[in-house]
């Protein structure tokens, strides 16, 4: 009865400690940056040198009137389903608010039309070079299920290990 006991208090450890970690993820870190998705990856290279494929970038909420050329930011077009993540050139004022000009640093040529407020998800505040490709990796479904495997597997081996030696204590006290 103490295995199966050692055994319920592993897996519910597990749960608290994903647990954690959505509320971390999915509450804490959102509330804190004001974007819904504060950590975004880098997929090609129109920023380098600044900012490479597979980099990790922390995205802030920011107000769009505190915007200045120079910032990267992270921005929506209608023509792709990807955000962008580009250095504005250049800031208008226009009759609804700022305008925004954005080019991505190893493009030669800035990008079509303007962004306004409304395009605007957010600022990039941090880069962490390399981790978005091993994040990336970890969401391929069979990446997800080896780890799972991997934790499965443990907690069998380690139940299993645990069943064989209460045996051997058991086999041992009805030899004597």
């Amino acid at each position: 009865m103490s295995t199966r006991r050692s055994l319920i208090k592993e897996i519910a450890y597990l749960i608290v400690i994903f647990l954690i970690f959505l509320t971390v993820f999915q509450v804490i870190i959102p509330k804190v940056s004001g974007v819904q998705t504060p950590l975004t990856v880098v997929t090609s290279g129109s920023m380098r040198p600044t900012l490479e494929p597979g980099d990790l970038v922390i995205v802030i909420g920011c107000d769009p009137n505190q915007l200045n050329e120079g910032d990267i930011i992270v921005f929506r077009v209608p023509w792709s389903t990807n955000m962008i993540v580009h250095r504005i050139v250049r800031i208008e004022r226009g009759p609804n608010g700022p305008i925004f000009y954005t080019k991505g640093d190893n493009n030669a040529l800035m990008d079509p039309g303007y962004r306004t407020a409304a395009d605007i998800y957010g600022k990039v505040v941090f880069r962490v070079p390399y981790v978005g490709s091993f994040l990336e990796f970890l969401q391929l479904l069979p990446v997800k299920v080896a780890i799972a495997g991997v934790v499965i597997g443990y907690l069998i081996y380690d139940y299993s290990k645990e069943l064989m030696s209460r045996k051997e204590i058991y086999s041992d006290s009805t030899a004597s």
